[in-house]
């Protein structure tokens, strides 16, 4: 007796077509699991820049406010804003904003006690209340704090 008799020849007929059917599932699968990855990557990646963006934003804004309460490096005496909301325009922070709040705080130096005051800058970037849909839109946020005071008039 052949090996390849008709008997046999029909008895392996289909084993190719199944044989390319679990390939064709698998590289899909394999195709949509890479898809995916690219995905995350990609939002990982906005939110990352998103918080470096909001970091620049808090550092700016605590800027702004020791400039707006030493202007030139000399104190002038103003008083500091209970809260300052700055939204930038610029390039780089285009759709961020920064939430300045100055506190009063007694601080001891040089056997005295003078007022110092404490800032806190929360910078924002992004939209919080676009965050459902296909393509979500990430806000982030980052605090500073900062304390400064004259250091010579007790």
């Amino acid at each position: 007796m052949r090996p390849d008799t008709p008997s046999m020849v029909r008895s392996q007929r289909g084993s190719a077509i199944l044989i390319a059917l679990f390939v064709i599932v698998i590289m899909a699968l394999l195709a949509a699991a890479m898809g995916r990855f690219l995905v995350d990557s990609s939002e990982k990646h906005t939110v990352e820049v998103r918080g470096v963006r909001a970091l620049m934003a808090a550092q700016s804004g605590l800027e702004i406010a020791l400039y707006r309460l030493y202007p030139n490096g000399q104190w002038q005496g103003q008083q500091c804003a209970a809260s300052t909301s700055l939204s930038f325009t610029n390039a780089g922070l285009t759709g961020c904003q920064a939430i300045v709040t100055c506190n009063k705080v007694p601080v001891s130096a040089a056997g005295g006690t003078q007022t110092g005051y404490r800032f806190s800058s929360e910078g924002r970037c992004g939209q919080p209340d676009a965050g459902s849909g296909p393509n979500p839109d990430f806000a982030v946020s980052r605090t500073l704090v900062a304390e400064a005071f004259d250091g010579v008039t007790p």
